[in-house]
């Protein structure tokens, strides 16, 4: 066991096992949940008092358009779309390198969105959308220090700010 101050609080590290499996198992002590910040970050009701039943049927509903082989197989049309016009976005930069694993990041989520939302997107929407989804991806997995420069911050005057302000 180690004794640690990680997130803001103190904790207690354990890596045996046997140890992690009598406190995972122990339901009178551990509680599941968020850390405060992620509750900051996404809202105090968002995800309290949904029951498991409740969860599920949510699940239901917002997989059943994309579940099994043959619902996949219609946005295949989709996917090649988005990976031919990045291709050509990425042919039409001469003479520079382009980041790979941050363009493949962009056509990935471009590809979830059309599959979300709809095929038919406004590229300048799809730009802001994912700047936003991005500064409040890293919000979730830093730190909840809520001072200027830093992501927790950042993520955190999304939410009380307009968009179009903030990116601009």
């Amino acid at each position: 066991m180690y004794k640690a101050f990680m997130f803001g609080t103190p904790s207690i590290i354990v890596t045996k096992p046997q140890v992690c499996k009598k406190i995972l198992m122990d339901d009178d002590n551990f509680e599941l949940g968020w850390p405060k910040s992620v509750l900051n970050l996404i809202g105090k009701k968002a995800l309290h008092g949904i029951t498991s039943q409740e969860h599920k049927r949510l699940r239901r509903i917002t997989t059943s358009p994309i579940k099994g082989k043959h619902a996949l197989s219609l946005y295949l049309g989709l996917i090649e779309k988005v990976v031919k016009s990045s291709f050509e976005k990425w042919n039409a930069i001469e003479e520079k390198p382009i980041e790979f694993l941050s363009e493949m990041k962009k056509s990935t989520f471009e590809v979830i969105i059309r599959i979300m939302i709809g095929s038919e997107i406004d590229p300048q929407w799809l730009d802001m959308v994912e700047k936003v989804y991005t500064i409040y991806l890293k919000g979730f997995l830093a730190l909840p220090i809520n001072l200027p420069g830093f992501a927790y911050h950042r993520a955190f005057k999304i939410l009380t700010s307009s968009f179009s302000n903030y990116l601009s």
